[in-house]
């Protein structure tokens, strides 16, 4: 019994001598609900300075219910203290002068905790670091952070913690980021907080309305007249009023850091004798661009500016190097996303054009694109690949990028992207699978884990089908691939289980809820082009006549209100709003459905239909279904200026008109046609002509597009055999004011015969 006694004895002196060496080890923060630091800054201190420390003693609270006071000087009644910001009231601080770009340093040194910052906001990011690193709290979207609750909060006596970024400039462009504290605790910026002016910003510079009636000079010489496409770049009166517009607009907001000379979105660039004498020389478009940039910025040399890499302007000059004070943003846009930037070969012409513009500048930004503009909602599983290109861009001397996701309004794991992207561009060597465990189980709870096997099935569907995820892309295009049936059906059942999960936790019920939208809205998009089909809107009536399914209109109006509460503002980036797609699916399911003898016949097509917009294929023209403004449902795209389809019918019967239906876009070069021509066989060998319109040329007086239903009369006879001839111009129409570097296309949908 003794040797038992001291044998316990042993083991609680051992169990004390532990307890004291870990907490020998500790700094106490709070202690049994009671504050045992306060927080020291200096006497005069800098707004920034102040915001931080009123940071750090707001989550000691929120976490701890204990207030620590913030002094100008010790009180010595606390036996630690946090000095935050340039404060050295004892000789253990000293001053991180030396940390760049926003980076920061926290150390415990003695009974003491010493935080400074370097350039920026260094100071208050260090914060942020500290409260989710050592007090375990989360900000994981837009929402309140994630804090747990405790009596005590402590600092290892060895805490040491120095970063400073390798990037810049560091955006990701999703809904999180309209929250204040989310850009300060991931350490993100807005492009409208940094640039004074940004993005394409050539006619912010020098307006068209007030300089083009009286100086159409001033402006580009496209196709053999001055337009109001871009500037004339090698004029050099626009290089005196862009010197005066920054020398004014640098005088009113001097905290600017970055100004953008870019071209407008789109090409029509000069092509007068003086910009293509430089063009020449320097290889392209881009080096009248690159000298005019550098001759601005030479008169501000105390200022950044930023331009564009950026369509024709992509590739690197021959000859001039950008000035020091110049950044040159490429852009991803022509890179599809279901590979990495480093592996998948859309992105080699990227991959080229960083090389070169880094051997010409140190200076390279990136526009990055990680969301479907067409199709915002819609799943986009690219959700494996946002660190390794940051990784990749930022190893390749990148100094900034801006992930351009779905912006202000919800899209496909948008809080998911926006959380990995931002750990991501503040440290690009991050373990984006540990992150990304952090992110679901903390913001999806118990349904974390089906949440988890919804993302990988996306992703290994994209695989496996070897499917395009391009950012102009939309459900329709993918419903041969990653969002076929089946895997919808799938993915639908994943997302029930994660429900049955949070069923009894509202907070994570409702996120499960919000990342379900996205695979409604691909069903309903997806359906428009269905048609009698279990996942089709139409249904057969009892007359045989087709018919909208009687509950689809409530459920059209379901997903809206629910998209809407979850922060639904746009479903694309062009026409998208919500009540432009309850009207949309208004006009769908307000349209006759009416037979024709043609339903179901698969015609032969001569010359085929563009493989990029396949719609329902060979029955798109048959099918029962029309086309909207959107080109690319349920429209089938020509080019070469004349199509011919035949079609043949089942038995032979008496036709008095047949109708087409087709798209004017003149946005996307779609363009209605000039001369239909139908004629008749009996036999499929010999064919008569029992009908031709001619039409005039259509100028429409306004830009959005347009269906154009024409009907053909037709001499009554018997037929077996119908054959359509449909001519267009192969020339851009003379009233046409866009882009003349490509050729004009035709859209056409249902054909009906009666």
């Amino acid at each position: 019994m003794n040797i038992l006694k001291r044998q316990v004895r042993l083991f609680l002196i051992v169990l004390v001598l532990l307890i004291n060496s870990c907490g020998a080890n500790e700094l106490d923060i709070v202690s049994d609900k009671k504050a045992m630091a306060e927080i020291v800054i200096p006497t005069a201190p800098s707004s920034l300075e102040r915001k931080s420390a009123l940071v750090l003693q707001d989550y000691i609270r929120r976490i701890t219910g204990v207030t620590v006071d913030i002094l100008s000087k010790p009180s010595q009644t606390k036996k630690h203290v946090f000095f935050v910001g340039n404060s050295l009231h004892t000789d253990g601080g000293r001053k991180a002068v030396d940390l760049p770009n926003e980076g920061f340093e926290i150390m415990v040194q003695g009974e003491h905790i010493y935080m400074r910052g370097g350039a920026g906001k260094g100071l208050l990011y260090g914060v942020y670091e500290l409260i989710e690193k050592q007090f375990g709290a989360r900000k994981y979207d837009q929402g309140p952070a994630l804090i747990h609750r405790r009596s005590n909060l402590t600092l290892p006596k060895d805490f040491f913690l120095r970063y400073a970024p390798s990037l810049r400039y560091r955006e990701s462009y999703y809904p999180p980021s309209t929250d204040g504290e989310y850009l300060d605790w991931h350490h993100l910026h807005r492009f409208e907080d940094l640039w004074g002016l940004w993005g394409h910003s050539f006619f912010k510079i020098i307006p068209p309305e007030r300089y083009f009636k009286d100086h159409p000079e001033y402006f580009s010489l496209t196709n053999g007249k001055r337009q109001a496409s871009q500037l004339c770049l090698t004029n050099p009166e626009v290089q005196k009023i862009a010197i005066a517009y920054f020398r004014t607009a640098i005088a009113d907001n001097p905290e600017a850091q970055y100004w953008s000379i870019a071209p407008m979105d789109g090409r029509g660039y000069c092509t007068c004798d003086r910009c293509a004498k430089v063009d020449d020389e320097e290889g392209g478009p881009q080096g009248s661009l690159i000298r005019f940039v550098n001759a601005v910025a030479a008169h501000f040399p105390e200022q950044l500016f930023t331009t564009l890499a950026y369509g024709y302007t992509a590739e690197a000059p021959k000859r001039s190097k950008p000035r020091e004070n110049v950044y040159v943003m490429l852009s991803t846009i022509d890179v599809t996303r279901q590979q990495s930037i480093a592996n998948n070969p859309t992105a080699a012409a990227f991959r080229r054009q960083l090389k070169q513009w880094s051997q010409l500048s140190p200076n390279i930004f990136v526009w990055d694109y990680t969301t479907q503009f067409t199709a915002y909602l819609s799943p986009f599983p690219m959700y494996d690949q946002y660190r390794d290109n940051i990784a990749y861009m930022s190893s390749h001397g990148v100094k900034g990028i801006f992930e351009h996701g779905s912006g202000t309004t919800l899209g496909d794991m948008s809080a998911f992207a926006s959380y990995i992207q931002a750990k991501s561009l503040w440290d690009p060597t991050i373990d984006q699978d540990q992150v990304a465990a952090d992110f679901l189980n903390g913001y999806y709870g118990e349904a974390s884990e089906f949440v988890k096997d919804y993302m990988q099935l996306l992703i290994k569907a994209r695989r496996s089908s070897n499917t395009i995820l391009d950012i102009y892309g939309n459900p329709i295009s993918a419903r041969q691939g990653y969002l076929n049936e089946q895997h919808i059906n799938r993915y639908r059942k994943t997302l029930a289980a994660a429900r049955e999960k949070a069923v009894s936790q509202p907070l994570f019920l409702t996120r499960v809820n919000t990342l379900a939208l996205g695979l409604e809205y691909a069903a309903l998009e997806q359906a428009k082009s269905y048609g009698l089909h279990p996942m089709g809107f139409l249904q057969q009536l009892a007359d045989g006549k087709l018919g909208v399914t009687s509950d689809w209109g409530a459920r059209v109006d379901h997903f809206i209100e629910n998209a809407l509460k979850a922060g639904g503002r746009e479903l694309a980036e062009v026409n998208g709003s919500l009540e432009e797609y309850r009207n949309q699916w208004l006009r769908i399911m307000a349209r006759p459905y009416k037979t024709s003898s043609l339903l179901g016949q698969i015609p032969s097509f001569n010359p085929r239909y563009l493989a990029d917009y396949p719609a329902n294929g060979d029955h798109t023209l048959s099918d029962g279904l029309l086309g909207d403004t959107d080109y690319s449902y349920n429209w089938l795209l020509f080019s070469g200026g004349h199509v011919e389809l035949i079609f043949s019918l089942q038995q032979e019967q008496t036709v008095s008109r047949v109708q087409l239906n087709f798209l004017l876009d003149p946005a996307h070069y779609l363009f209605l046609p000039n001369k239909i021509q139908v004629e008749a066989s009996e036999d499929g060998r010999v064919y008569t002509s029992i009908g031709m319109q001619q039409l005039a040329e259509h100028i429409p007086d306004e830009k959005n597009p347009a269906v154009h239903p024409i009907s053909v009369e037709l001499k009554q006879q018997k037929i077996r055999y119908l054959r359509i001839g449909v001519g267009f111009s192969n020339e851009l129409p003379k009233w046409f004011d866009g882009s003349h570097h490509r050729k004009p296309l035709m859209a056409i949908d249902e054909i009906r015969l009666e």
